[in-house]
């Protein structure tokens, strides 16, 4: 396998670990969310950190695979040159060109598998945007909703508060009303006072 495979196959070990966390992450976020709230958006941070640095590694792997090129092109045209000034034989002459072919089909192979991986690897770059994305308004949706019920929260204390103010006040007032005896032929006088 070529470097470059190496590379891919860690950067996609990279992003399927990060995306279980991810998924992880949400589960318990849903499950507690004052809680987990704020390791969600460290998380997501460190996600986009793990993001950036699979990016970056993508940048190093296109300037080796560049680098291999000159490399490549450099060898290919020594080779022209051996056979140019070589010319011994027929059996030399066709040697080198089957090595030759089968290079440029291995550096073919090479170059398409090249554009395939980084095809697929831009596809799960935008993937993992568009579910960050998605998660991010997920959060906003949670605050949202959490700052709403916190309002409610609220008028329903001053609600409460002011209930119980107003009971207060009440039994303070049957407590200094009075009461005369009715046994004796008179009837209840309740006064607020």
């Amino acid at each position: 396998m070529s470097t470059g495979g190496k590379v891919l196959v860690v950067l996609i070990s990279l992003l399927t670990i990060a995306w279980i966390g991810l998924m992880s992450m949400v589960a318990r976020h849903n499950a507690n969310h004052g809680e987990l709230f704020q390791k969600g958006v460290e998380a997501l941070a460190a996600l986009e950190k793990q993001v950036e640095e699979a990016e970056l590694k993508l940048v190093n792997l296109e300037n080796e695979v560049e680098a291999k090129h000159f490399s490549t092109d450099d060898e290919r045209t020594k080779l022209r040159l051996e056979y140019n000034d070589l010319h011994k034989s027929l059996s030399e002459v066709q040697e080198n060109v089957a090595r030759m072919s089968g290079l440029l089909d291995n550096l073919d192979n090479a170059n398409e598998k090249t554009e395939r991986n980084f095809a697929e690897r831009n596809k799960e770059t935008a993937e993992t945007q568009k579910k960050i994305a998605e998660i991010e308004a997920a959060v906003k949706d949670s605050q949202d909703r959490n700052a709403a019920l916190l309002a409610t929260l609220s008028e329903l204390r001053d609600k409460f508060t002011k209930l119980i103010e107003e009971n207060r006040a009440i039994a303070k007032t049957l407590g200094q009303s009075a009461f005369e005896d009715v046994s004796v032929g008179k009837r209840a006088l309740v006064t607020g006072r």
